[in-house]
């Protein structure tokens, strides 16, 4: 009988995986779809891109098509007082338990802002004051 009892001598190029072996292409290939696998969900969680320039947000739906949680208001009636709001230059009290008040400029108050993902915020804080443990869901502040 001829059988060769020499154990036949494995590759250098070929890794240990599962007790099979895997050349050395096949794993940089898995591990480019792996890393693909992974990213790919960042990629798609973005903001659409917006359908029109702006949608100065109403709550009347009279006015016209429901966009972003509000009607949006017929661009030939928007106005400059839709883009402007005054309430950010005015110092408000801190007399609380955080020594701390926060205007708001958003949608509700700058109607023009609707559909554009922006929002300004003014933080008066006292001294020793402290603002709060708190979080901004799908958003950064400066």
């Amino acid at each position: 009988s001829k059988h060769n009892s020499r154990k036949k001598k494995k590759p250098s190029s070929l890794l240990i995986c599962f007790d099979k072996y895997i050349p050395m292409k096949n794993l940089s290939i898995l591990a480019s779809l792996s890393l693909f696998a992974l990213t790919f969900p960042f990629a798609i969680a973005s903001d659409p891109s917006p359908v029109q320039d702006f949608c100065v947000g109403v709550n009347t739906p009279a006015d016209g098509v429901f966009v972003n949680g509000k009607f949006c208001k017929d661009p030939t009636l928007a106005t400059a007082d839709d883009f402007f709001y005054t309430g950010l230059n005015e110092r408000k009290d801190t007399n609380n338990m955080y020594g701390v008040n926060v205007t708001f400029a958003n949608v509700d108050n700058v109607p023009g802002l609707n559909t554009l993902g922006i929002s300004f915020a003014r933080a008066d804080v006292a001294v020793n004051g402290q603002v709060p443990p708190h979080y901004h869901p799908r958003a950064s502040e400066i």
